[in-house]
């Protein structure tokens, strides 16, 4: 007889439930033995284990058999209301047994006697309980369980994967291998680059002595006058401070588990330090992963530490074989040499420029293809993405080109597995994967992404600018999928459908109920707004229509993000006015209108004197479960008749019932959608494509692979529709959808995060400047600061409050000039209007003293919030009357030559893109750029020394909680903030509140007005913390050297006090809410820097020390 193993799902229960009764057993007089409380298995599936006070105190093999249980288990399995089930169907056994088979002996028993009611499980395993958990999760940490590379494809004739290129169609063609001396046949897969698991590093201490004397041997053989490294690395030791037991200046100790911050100011050393640790680890024969924001940062570095190491090997400092690897994706290598050539203007035959910038930056991205030659396609297939794991015959599956060994395309990867120091960007390590198979301690293993091969094989892993990483971890929490679309069989779901005939018979009924909601409901909706039957943009006005473009494929709209709109329609005699939030007890009346699922429980509050309202929620319910019928014409119309006694006018409840049927439709697809994410996880091993596919688009990152759900418990999804212009052909409906925690994941980098992808806890370093701010929802860093350097510096942050007005001439003459919350049609002439004044009165002036007192410095950053803004601001630059030359203004890269009439012409105003800020003093001395570009990383120096004095902010940047990341972001924050710190005793009853708390700031965005100056004050202040750390970053770009930074707060909308929403009373706000703790705190970390908002905002800043 064969024993089949049991499913993935029984393995979760009966592991979790075992853990349950291992670390929170229950006994009762009416128990014969301890029992595991179904609540506390399901908080063991969660993966929120900061929840649990004993979780650090565990051995690593406790939390790593536990991590094993939870990365085994369906996310599902964390709400205890699919929890419960499941596992009183497992107690009842559901009469499975074969009457004709012997009993089978359950390994749990229902405590209390009753499986269906049943709140807690007995085990009955015969023995050890953990002993039982390691049999159950044995097979899923077996090397085999991992899928293996394609094979190597061999000479002869090959069929290549089809792909659509945009403005080209479908793309495949034929490749002819032809056979080589040493190539005859297929290439093993020994022919992958192989690379081990790291042994473990606990406790790494590494002597301060050291790293200066590395410091020191590094820049032994440049000239004194270029020597910095050994003097910037004792000015930083010498006043760093730390939490831990051994002193800064005696030595550094990291620690495996979560993530230590290293907090200091901008051009004080980080860089440095990063720099010489990358080259102690070497010397010790350890490797490390350097992670930094962006490509050209990774390019800079790698060729700095490369030249380090070669110069400790001919000190004989380093005695071994060592490198510096530069990990990067290849898909996009070819157009980034592409670009970064194209800003090399010299002649190429000439040497100097391209000599130096070309070796750094355009030779590691270029590869050419050796298939190009052999290849016959009907097109060419563009730079990265050739079909180098997509070459077919006949009965065979996907094979890999043999060109891969000596390919450069892929260099990077057999680089790295063979360097001490691998160097990798944020991006990449988020969501980057290998592409190609490697021999993982001897094994061929396929799918490896970036985060498990640094985790996973290097000592320890170093993340620059960690607060950024967290932030950008927030926006690769949000995936795309198309959910349906009249262009043939190229939706996710359709195909699922299909292809869920290869699963076994139990997985296809588990799996098709989502899919099948999620298709309906989809297909229901793109086919009503096809044909004007719905509409997901609605106008207060259709005589607008005309003015104001159709945003259904502009933005994203949430099932929600109509109701202020909705109950002013349905309750006009409750509502207020637009300008205030949505009352709680009307969105409560909505929600309830609303079908309900039948697992979420939930209690009406409709008020019994009012009629039509459990006929209109039958109707959508009907809606939403049609039964094979075509309803949307008959609910609309009785709807209509429902509503005719409360909304009058007929145009106004033709709106409410759009509103409401596309709300219904939308709550409906969200929670199938949501279940299907869950169920997805669970079969992209099983090689189902589609299934791969919806996960990829879904869960597109490292952050969701490991923590599928955060702090809310499910996904926040927006939809959108586009090809309306030929709907008929190429309509879609694609759904944005982003869940996972952030938050978590980042702080437990070295912890959870690493026990999940590579079964070892690591040290993770995490450094920055502005990691540590509580009200930062996006970069406040949730992980101990470790150690920290305050900014002492006198006066290095000044901020100054500017009220610049409309000059004569203007219709608003003598007004100060207001842009954010303007409206967009006034926003154009108001930043033209703001450059030339503000050009006049501050800049002109500023610039010529700059240069009588210290011309290296005499240059101004002029920053608004997009290339579009700035490209307004420099034209009224151009047009001051004391402009003569020295503009530059931030543009595309594709925009460097455009006719754009915004843009000032290319002889009034040079043009830079990213790639050359940093170089801007050599061609003027005003640069108008977008903020997110220029507020982190950039050195814009002369010789060491910043060259940049003064900063003028010329928008107010804001968070727009109407977009999906915004909104997870501070929904997921809250309910961490809500988590006790430490942990404790009843961590699932933790969980509940946090998960309570998330849901609550979830309903307070949903409620808020959209305008900053009226919505809610928690969520203005949020906003304006994460202000003030990209105000604290901006002055950085102006503080390199030692110099000092002056910001120039220009936009009116900063200083007007309209509801007390103006910076200063916020400021004052955020302040009053911080704890002792937190102001003594945030004073060692900013020192003079904090001192300078808090001065600002009219503080007195001893009050934080």
């Amino acid at each position: 007889m064969v024993v089949s193993e049991p499913s993935v799902e029984q393995t979760a229960l009966c592991a979790s439930l075992a853990l349950a009764a291992y670390y929170f057993p229950v006994t009762s007089a009416d128990y014969d033995a301890p029992a595991a409380p179904f609540r506390r298995a399901a908080f063991l599936l969660s993966g929120q284990f900061r929840a649990w006070d004993r979780w650090p105190k565990l051995t690593s093999e406790e939390r790593r058999r536990i991590i094993d249980v939870y990365r085994t288990a369906p996310g599902k399995f964390s709400d205890l209301r699919i929890f419960t089930p499941a596992a009183r169907a497992l107690l009842t056994d559901l009469g499975d047994e074969d009457p004709g088979e012997p009993q089978k002996l359950l390994t749990f028993e229902p405590a209390g006697g009753d499986p269906l009611t049943a709140e807690a499980a007995i085990p009955r395993v015969g023995g050890d309980l953990l002993a039982y958990v390691d049999r159950q999760i044995a097979r899923y940490r077996r090397p085999s369980a991992r899928p293996k590379p394609p094979e190597f494809a061999g000479p002869g004739f090959w069929k290549t994967g089809e792909i659509s290129v945009q403005g080209v169609g479908q793309v495949h063609g034929q490749l002819t291998i032809p056979t080589y001396p040493g190539f005859t046949e297929a290439f093993g897969h020994d022919r992958l680059p192989h690379v081990d698991t790291a042994s473990p590093l606990d406790d790494p201490r590494i002597p301060t002595d050291d790293l200066l004397e590395l410091a020191a041997q590094i820049e032994s053989g440049e000239p004194e006058e270029k020597r910095y490294l050994h003097t910037v690395l004792k000015g930083l030791f010498s006043v760093l401070q730390t939490s831990d037991s051994i002193s800064p200046q005696e030595a550094l100790r990291l620690t495996a588990g979560g993530l230590e911050i290293f907090h200091a100011p901008t051009g004080t050393g980080k860089s440095v330090l990063v720099r010489v640790l990358a080259a102690w680890f070497a010397q010790q024969g350890h490797r490390v992963a350097i992670v930094l924001p962006d490509i050209k940062a990774c390019l800079v570095i790698t060729r700095k530490i490369r030249s380090d190491l070669h110069v400790l090997q001919g000190l004989d400092v380093i005695k071994h074989e060592t490198g510096c690897a530069h990990l990067m994706s290849s898909s996009g290598m070819h157009d980034r040499a592409h670009k970064l050539a194209r800003l090399i203007e010299e002649d190429p035959l000439a040497p100097g420029e391209w000599g130096e910038n070309g070796e750094r930056d355009v030779d590691p991205l270029s590869y050419g293809c050796a298939q190009r030659a052999l290849l016959e396609s009907n097109a060419d297939y563009p730079p990265g993405r050739e079909p180098c794991l997509s070459l077919y015959r006949q009965d065979l599956g996907a094979s890999a080109c043999p060109w891969i060994p000596t390919c450069g395309k892929f260099a990077p990867v057999y680089e790295a597995c063979s360097a001490h120091v691998v160097v990798t960007n944020h991006f990449a390590f988020l969501q980057g994967n290998l592409r190609i198979g490697v021999n993982l301690d001897g094994r061929p293993v396929q799918g490896m992404s970036v985060a498990e091969f640094a985790l996973r094989t290097c000592h320890a892993v170093l993340v620059d600018e960690v607060d950024q990483f967290q932030s950008r971890a927030v926006d690769r929490c949000a995936g795309e999928v198309i959910l349906h679309s009249r262009r043939h069989w190229t939706a996710a779901p359709q195909e699922m459908d299909t292809d869920a005939k290869r699963l076994p018979i139990s997985a296809e009924a588990n799996l098709l109920p989502s899919v099948g909601q999620v298709r309906l409901m989809a297909e229901f909706l793109l086919l009503a707004v096809c044909s004007n039957a719905l509409r997901l943009d609605v106008r207060d006005d259709e005589r607008a229509g005309n003015r104001v473009p159709d945003r259904t494929g502009l933005r994203w709209h949430l099932a929600r993000g109509r109701d202020r709109q909705l109950v002013r329609l349905l309750w006009p005699d409750l509502a207020a006015s637009g300008e205030a939030d949505l009352p709680a007890d009307l969105a409560r009346r909505l929600r309830d209108l609303m079908p309900a699922r039948y697992l979420q429980t939930r209690t009406r509050e409709s008020d019994p004197t009012e009629v039509g309202w459990d006929e209109i929620r039958r109707a959508l319910e009907a809606l939403v479960a049609p039964r094979g019928q075509q309803l949307l014409d008959a609910v609309k119309l009785d709807l209509h008749q429902l509503l005719e006694s409360r909304v009058k006018d007929p145009h106004q409840r033709a709106q409410a019932v759009n509103l409401l049927v596309t709300r219904a439709t939308m709550t409906e697809l969200d929670e199938a959608l949501s279940e299907l994410r869950s169920c997805v996880q669970h079969y992209r091993p099983s090689g189902l494509r589609s299934a791969q596919r919806i996960a990829e688009a879904l869960s597109p990152s490292a952050v969701s692979a490991v923590l599928p759900l955060g702090l809310l418990g499910r996904s926040i999804t927006g939809y959108r529709v586009t090809g309306l212009d030929k709907r008929e052909s190429e309509a879609e409906l694609v759904a944005q959808s982003i869940a996972g925690d952030p938050h978590t994941f980042t702080a437990e980098l070295g912890g959870l995060v690493s026990l999940c992808l590579a079964g070892i806890e690591r040290p993770v370093m995490g450094l920055s400047a502005t990691a540590y701010f509580p009200q930062a929802v996006r970069e406040h860093v949730h992980a101990p600061v470790r150690w920290w350097m305050t900014d002492a510096q006198a006066r290095s942050i000044r901020a100054r409050r500017h009220r610049i007005e409309y000059g004569e001439g203007h219709p608003m003459y003598g007004e100060p000039i207001k842009i954010s919350g303007q409206h967009p049609s006034r926003k154009k002439g108001a930043l033209i209007e703001l450059g030339s004044e503000l050009y006049d009165q501050y800049i002109h002036r500023e610039l010529e003293r700059q240069r009588a007192k210290d011309k290296d410095r005499a240059h101004v950053l002029v920053v608004a919030n997009s290339y579009q803004q700035c490209a307004w601001l420099a034209r009224g630059i151009a047009q001051a009357g004391a402009y003569r030359e020295g503009l530059c203004v931030a543009v595309r890269d594709g925009d460097r030559h455009s006719p754009d009439a915004d843009l000032p012409r290319e002889n009034i105003a040079t043009r830079l893109t990213a790639e050359q800020f940093e170089d801007f003093p050599d061609y003027g001395n005003v640069l108008v750029v977008p903020l997110a570009l220029i507020a982190r990383g950039l050195n814009i120096v002369v010789r060491i020394r910043s060259a940049v004095r003064s900063v003028y902010l010329c928008v107010r940047p804001l968070a727009l909680f109407a977009e999906p990341a915004e909104m997870y972001a501070s929904v997921n924050a809250a309910g961490l903030h809500a988590l006790p710190e430490g942990g404790t005793a009843d961590p699932d009853e933790a969980l509940e509140q946090a998960r309570t708390a998330a849901w609550q700031r979830l309903e307070l965005i949903l409620r808020a007005t959209p305008q900053f100056t009226s919505m809610p004050k928690s969520l203005q202040e949020e906003v304006v913390a994460g202000v003030v750390v990209d105000l604290i970053q901006l002055a950085g770009r102006a503080r390199r050297g030692g110099t000092e930074a002056v910001l120039h707060l220009v936009d009116y909308a900063f200083h007007e006090d309209t509801w007390s929403s103006d910076l200063e009373t916020v400021l004052r706000r955020i302040h009053e809410q911080w704890p002792p703790s937190v102001k003594r705190q945030m004073n060692d970390l900013y020192g003079e820097a904090l001192n300078a908002f808090l001065s600002y905002a009219g503080i007195d800043p001893t009050l934080t020390h």
